[in-house]
């Protein structure tokens, strides 16, 4: 290939520099090593983001320019700088070649790395519908070590988060977690937590996925249980040849600075309730429950560990491939929390709906985290028409946390302080196992098959709450109050089946049809038990430590498992699906995707309420039409136009029929037997320019109209108030526009993403006030409102460095999510809001060989905390704690920064 010289006036001083591409494609390569060889002297460059490579102040002569970059045929030439000209400059543009050589029949190519942010772009490109990709390069150049932090970056996209600050859970385009789901490798998982059917996605290390897709329009051959969107976790499949790849890092919790750890054993801790035991007849007696966990100790400065390995390859001809990973960290965390205890009822005066509070809550948690994932992928040709696949991935999430928090009584309250340490361990698990295979039937029609068996697990035995305080009366004496002890624990087990055939009578037209069939079993298990401290004749019991404290059953107090607990329970759930969906592209511009879903619901489940009790048992039946169009437009080669309608559904949780009662952090729940699920149109417009392989500019508007949501509300019964699932009354609406962009010059880059989201909803809310008579009334008034969950306004920003040649790799982000109704209240004007938050993290690597690369990782740097306000004029009199005129504080949340340091290898 001749190159392509061009001698400039004088813009600088002896110069050899150009851009690198893919002849092809035309996208810029990165990483090429650009060496010129000379008589005197040799001079190395690596091009960098934009393809682009460098050389300055050369000296002159004749140089032969050889480049070099895995996948591509090398390519030189030669080029001079002459004596008598000053001031060379020569451009010489270079494209790649494909490196590609051909046995016989068989052709053997570079493979692509699909691990790239390169191959998430094509992706995004490709896919017949709207979607975002993010790679597991760009993941571990981020600060992120858990998908659930991940999913923060991604456009149109927020994160509930944790007691210990990491992101949990996602809010796609503002909609609440219930409305979207978590798959892996296209299979859904069922969930580990109680209380809904959403999988925490602190649960999985980021360095054991491939790459991230969060999926916004459904085809029709997608599982529908999704209006916000879908979260689908690609895990790492095997290279085609021998890769390990591992990592070890070390880090600190900066909130351990200021003081220390408390830590607790838990190797007395029973698995397994008495009753579960001795039987459900079984007497329980004092000496069937451990303190062991009551006896604290202190961790001064404790170290974080996090590492990973993985395995891969291909072997026998290449046939079988196989990848074996592992991730493990062990994380202190912790957070420092003031919270607001209301009353359940507010007051009528000042003003209507004036907060009561009763108490503050000084919290510190201390959480020790113990994170594993272990996953395994197998995939065999039997031959070029039929392969077969098999998976296996297991996770494992343990939380240690002790809530120590001093209470201060203030109103009618003051003078009472209560101390409280609440010491929990939670585990949870999630198994998963599925068989794959992909076969060509006849010419043109293949069938692709999937059996699947997944476990997510939740146990919480002996939960404890302690409890000692001191009176107004004697203000230096401490009392024991009551001890209790709980045990929680719950299962979620998924069979699937999944067929789907695909027929191709021409280039351009595809024919699918297939579906699924899903049955899940879930059961849940609560039991606990209150020991009393009061001694002979009522006397109290004055408290110096766990161990001086006498506990005792009431007289004539039953110490089985509660059979009215409705929280004891077993539920099923079957999904039957079927689908037809057609294809076409027309004058290579147009791709039309069309077709239509049915997914029919049942839903069981048997509670331990007493018979009499309304929804003790509750079967629930309903079928739904599930059409989908996506429509995509070439504007040009790198340009999209894409429209986009979907119908999808939402199905409340098994947890969530139960009407059990269960105490929550600051008020009980329950569920609704009466709940419907939900169902919603969604149209989606989107413009696409890939620029090149690197550069993008994304734009899109999208429209939802929603009937039926589920929000979770206060319920008041009397002055007693309880959260419950609920179907407000009336549809609502979110819509909003959606930004993504990237742009790289030379060695710097910039990342970025906005969305605007607005949400209305509108709902029947208490008013407590005085009439005329001053006597106080409670009347009802309607309120619209955003969605819980939704953010006006959802930002990242991503500045980043990358010298190849040097080897530093430097990122700085920043995450901004605006102000959203944390908690919905039963009262009008008493929603909670969590206050807008910026974030800014930063991470940085160093290449200190081919192997070897360090790096290190920092969040939150800035030390942002989290707020919740009633936002109403702060009128509240006598009260010290909160001076805004025009918030009422509710809670504070103190994270700190978290700081890690370590190595990869990578052979």
């Amino acid at each position: 290939m001749s190159p392509f010289l061009v001698f400039a006036g004088e813009p600088e001083q002896n110069v050899v520099k150009g851009k690198i591409t893919d002849s092809k494609t035309g996208e810029p390569l990165i990483g090429a090593t650009v060496t010129l060889v000379g008589i005197a002297k040799t001079y190395t460059s690596i091009s960098v983001l934009d393809g682009s490579y460098h050389f300055k102040n050369i000296l002159t002569g004749a140089y032969t320019e050889k480049v070099h970059l895995i996948g591509y045929d090398d390519y030189e030439t030669t080029v001079e700088l002459r004596a008598d000209t000053t001031n060379n400059s020569i451009v010489n543009n270079i494209q790649l070649e494909v490196h590609h050589r051909e046995l016989s029949s068989v052709t053997v190519s570079a493979r692509v790395n699909r691990e790239s942010e390169e191959y998430a772009l094509k992706t995004e490109k490709l896919a017949d519908n709207v979607m975002n990709v993010v790679s597991a390069k760009a993941i571990e150049l981020s600060p992120d070590i858990t998908v659930g932090n991940v999913l923060q970056r991604v456009s149109g996209v927020s994160t509930t988060r944790s007691g210990s600050g990491d992101g949990q859970y996602a809010i796609i385009r503002g909609m609440d977690k219930r409305y979207s789901y978590t798959s892996v490798n296209g299979i859904i998982l069922p969930s580990p937590d109680d209380k809904n059917r959403s999988v925490p996605m602190d649960m999985f290390p980021a360095d054991m996925i491939e790459r991230l897709e969060v999926v916004k329009a459904l085809t029709p051959n997608m599982d529908a249980d999704a209006i916000g969107g879908a979260t689908n976790l690609v895990m790492k499949n095997a290279p085609n040849q021998l890769t390990v790849n591992g990592n070890l890092a070390a880090g600190y919790n900066n909130i351990f600075s200021s003081r220390p750890f408390s830590a607790f054993s838990r190797s007395g801790i029973n698995w397994l309730s008495p009753s579960e035991i001795n039987g459900v007849n079984y007497q329980a007696k004092v000496s069937d429950f451990t303190i062991s966990q009551l006896h604290f100790h202190n961790v001064a400065a404790p170290i974080n560990i996090v590492g990973g390995l993985s395995i891969g390859n291909r072997v026998f001809n290449k046939k079988l491939g196989y990848m074996f990973a592992a991730s493990y960290s062990r994380q202190y965390r912790g957070s420092n929390s003031l919270f607001y205890e209301p009353n359940g009822q507010p007051s009528p005066d000042p003003t209507p709906n004036t907060p009561v509070f009763l108490y503050i809550h000084n919290r510190e948690y201390s959480t020790l985290q113990s994170r594993l994932g272990v996953h395994a992928k197998f995939d065999y040709a039997i031959s070029p028409d039929h392969k077969i696949n098999l998976y296996a991935l297991f996770l494992q999430l343990d939380d240690n946390e002790n809530r120590h928090e001093e209470i201060i009584g203030v109103g009618n309250s003051t003078g009472e302080v209560d101390y409280h340490d609440r010491v929990t361990f939670q585990r949870k698990n999630l198994y998963n196992v599925s068989l794959n295979g992909n076969d060509k039937i006849i010419k043109n029609l293949y069938a692709d098959w999937t059996l699947s068996y997944a476990i997510a697990t939740s146990k919480t035995p002996d939960w404890v709450d302690l409890v000692y305080f001191k009176d107004s009366v004697n203000s230096s004496q401490l009392y024991a109050s009551p001890l209790t002890h709980t045990w929680d624990h719950s299962h979620d087990r998924d069979k699937s089946a999944y067929l789907n055939f695909t027929y191709t009578p021409a280039k351009n037209i595809e024919f699918k049809a297939g579906g699924l069939y899903r049955a899940k079993d879930r059961d849940n298990y609560r039991n606990d038990y209150t020991l009393s401290t009061a001694v002979s004749g009522g006397t109290r019991q004055p408290y110096t430590n766990i161990d001086n404290v006498i506990y005792s059953f009431p007289s004539g107090y039953y110490t089985g498992p509660d059979s009215s607990n409705g929280l004891n329970y077993n539920g099923t759930e079957t999904v039957t699906s079927g689908y037809l969906q057609g294809k076409i592209t027309l004058a290579e511009k147009w791709q039309v995707l069309a077709g239509v879903r049915e997914e029919i619901t049942h839903q069981y489940y048997f509670s331990q309420l007493p018979v009499t009790s309304a929804g003790k048992t509750g079967t629930i039946d309903y079928a739904d039409i599930l059409p989908g169009l996506h429509i995509k437009y070439k504007v040009r080669e790198n340009q999209n136009l894409r429209l986009s309608y979907f119908a999808g559904i939402s199905r409340p949780a098994i947890y969530e029929l139960v009407p059990g009662f269960k105490e929550g952090d600051d008020y009980p729940e329950t569920g609704n037997p009466n709940l419907k699920h939900t169902t919603s149109d969604n149209i989606d417009l989107r413009y696409e320019n890939f620029f090149n392989s690197t550069d993008h500019l994304f734009a899109g508007i999208f429209y939802k109209n929603i009937a039926n949501p589920i929000e979770k509300g206060f319920i008041l019964n009397g002055s007693y108030p309880y959260y419950e699932p609920l179907n407000p009354g009336s549809n609502a609406t979110n819509y909003g526009f959606e930004l993504a962009f990237s742009k790289f010059i030379g060695k710097w880059g910039i990342t970025g993403n906005y969305s605007y989201t607005h949400s209305s909803i509108t709902t029947s809310k208490a008013v407590e006030e005085r009439d005329s008579s001053h006597q106080i009334i409670r009347t009802s008034e309607n309120q619209t409102r955003p969605l819980q969950g939704q953010a006006d306004h959802i930002a990242n920003l991503s500045l980043l460095y990358k010298d190849a040649k040097a080897g530093f790799e430097l990122q700085l982000t920043w995450v901004y999510t605006g102000k959203r109704i944390s908690v919905v209240s039963a009262f009008y004007g008493m929603d909670y809001w969590e206050r807008a938050t910026s974030q800014v993290d930063f991470s940085g690597e160093k290449t200190i060989s081919r192997h070897w690369t360090v790096f290190a990782k920092v969040t939150n740097l800035l030390n942002n905390h989290l707020y919740q306000d009633i936002l109403k004029p702060n009128d509240i009199k006598g009260n010290p704690f909160e001076t805004d005129d025009n918030r009422i504080l509710v809670q504070r949340d103190v994270f700190n920064q978290s700081f890690l340091v370590g190595f990869r290898f990578k052979m």
